[in-house]
């Protein structure tokens, strides 16, 4: 056989090669799973939906400034969904001030993928009225409150992108204190359009009442204050024969604003009555 014969022979018999990509390796992230990093961020999409759904239905969230900050029961929940659980790693004290150290983790092979610490009790944390906020208060709540700050704090620290997809803000709320309580708000007073209407007598004209905005700013006032919206309720019903925020006129807005911010100081004084009294109890 001559070698050029040899030759298409040979290139009969060759074998055809055919070369496929591999499947691309699964990303994880606590229980969330998926082929791609879209499919990551859908999976985390749909669990902060459910999330803010728990949320929502507990009222896991405080109102400051206008923004909804989570409670660390939230921060704690979100963690388990993504498969990890807080376990404290130390808690000491200095001159009263108690820092707590928490770490976060996984709860199938106990790895740490957080880690986190914070302080409570300092003198230099004031209240609106420039009194301590923790600093008085018995030894078990500022040691309480530490570790609950830097559980929060580790949450934060692996999970806010989650939180941020669920429409919260990414600082539990336990850690914007000296921001909510000294702070006040401060919201435009609403100006009356028209000569006030009796306060005994339902607004009948249209231009006299509160608009969709005033009523929004009405809920978030009494929310913030701490008080009961259906008492409110009751009250103007009681006071003006107005069954509902939206039916009030722009003059008794005025007055109910300042009723609230009456019962907001006397609940306020309240609760500072009780924590003192309890601290005193407690030193005995």
């Amino acid at each position: 056989m001559t070698a050029a014969k040899k030759q298409v022979n040979d290139n009969a018999h060759a074998l055809t090669v055919t070369t496929t990509a591999a499947p691309p390796a699964p990303v994880s992230l606590g229980i969330l799973q998926g082929t791609s990093p879209a499919a990551l961020m859908s999976g985390a999409s749909e669990m902060a939906g459910e999330l803010a759904r728990m949320i929502e239905a507990q009222r896991l969230w405080d109102p400051i400034n206008g923004k909804k900050y989570v409670k660390v029961e939230g921060w704690t929940t979100l963690g388990v969904m993504m498969g990890v659980v807080a376990r404290e790693v130390t808690t000491t004290e200095n001159d009263g001030i108690y820092t707590a150290v928490v770490e976060l983790v996984r709860m199938l092979d106990g790895a740490c993928i957080s880690r986190a610490s914070a302080e409570c009790g300092a003198p230099d944390e004031l209240d609106r009225y420039g009194k301590p906020v923790w600093s008085n208060r018995p030894r078990y709540a500022r040691r309480s409150m530490a570790q609950t700050r830097a559980t929060g704090k580790a949450c934060r620290l692996a999970f806010s992108w989650v939180m941020s997809l669920a429409g919260y803000e990414v600082t539990p709320a336990e850690e914007m204190t000296h921001v909510h309580d000294p702070v006040v708000p401060n919201y435009p007073q609403p100006i009356p359009i028209r000569p006030p209407v009796n306060d005994n007598t339902r607004p009948n004209v249209a231009d006299s009442r509160i608009n969709p905005s005033q009523r929004i700013m009405l809920e978030t006032r009494i929310t913030e204050s701490g008080l009961n919206r259906e008492r409110v309720k009751a009250w103007i019903e009681r006071s003006w024969k107005v069954d509902s925020f939206i039916c009030l006129s722009n003059d008794q807005l005025n007055k109910l604003l300042i009723k609230i911010g009456q019962w907001s100081a006397a609940e306020k004084a309240l609760a500072e009555a009780k924590a003192e009294k309890e601290a005193a109890n407690e030193t005995v």
